[in-house]
């Protein structure tokens, strides 16, 4: 049973995996500002953060990683799809695993931390590619396509989340926990209505002429 709902899990998230990569290659490819290094910015962290809080760290940086590789790769640039889809994708799994709740101040410092990873891989990138002075100059405009990114992902997953209560993660970010009663304020409760505690838990009588 276990190893049926497991395959079952894995292929429900093969169309969602699917829909979620063109739509990141297409938010990528939207806006492409040509920088230094020979690369551009574009608005791929909008994406990459919003998969990350729906989805949790796997899926998010599957989406994550090949949506803007795949961009690369259909602009002209694929001398940057292999770095793309590593420090993409690691920017998406560093959100799922350090955003756990849907509270603007946890939302906002993982992303700040996953993009100061994506700022020092792309220095790292550019520096390899295209020389460490132009890379250098990189790093201004990196931040802030992550800061812009970071705004556009938190009110997009804000909206989805309240236009669609079920959306999930495996973080359960968009879940609220399930409130119980306390044993003393259901006793409370009953003594305000009137029931005491043995009527409450006694079983009913049996109906006369019930048993044959």
């Amino acid at each position: 049973m276990a190893a049926q709902s497991k395959t079952t899990f894995k292929a429900s998230m093969i169309p969602l995996i699917a829909i979620m990569t063109a739509l990141t290659t297409v938010m990528t490819m939207l806006v492409k500002l040509p920088t230094p290094t020979r690369g551009y910015l574009n608005l791929s962290d909008a994406m990459i953060f919003f998969s990350a809080y729906a989805f949790g760290p796997w899926v998010g940086g599957v989406i994550g990683g090949l949506g803007p590789a795949l961009s690369d790769l259909l602009s002209g640039y694929p001398q940057w799809a292999v770095f793309t889809f590593i420090i993409d994708g690691l920017q998406a799994v560093l959100v799922g695993l350090i955003v756990r709740k849907f509270r603007p101040a946890n939302m906002i410092a993982g992303s700040v931390i996953a993009g100061v990873w994506k700022v020092f891989g792309y220095f790292i990138a550019g520096g390899i590619l295209s020389g460490w002075g132009p890379a250098l100059g990189e790093v201004a405009g990196n931040a802030g396509q992550m800061a812009v990114g970071l705004v556009i992902a938190y009110a997009l997953f804000a909206a989805v989340r309240k236009a669609y209560p079920p959306l999930v993660r495996m973080g359960n970010l968009g879940v609220q926990p399930t409130v119980t009663i306390p044993e003393d304020d259901a006793a409370a409760s009953n003594q305000q209505t009137g029931v005491s505690d043995e009527t409450a838990t006694a079983k009913p009588d049996t109906p006369a002429g019930a048993g044959h």
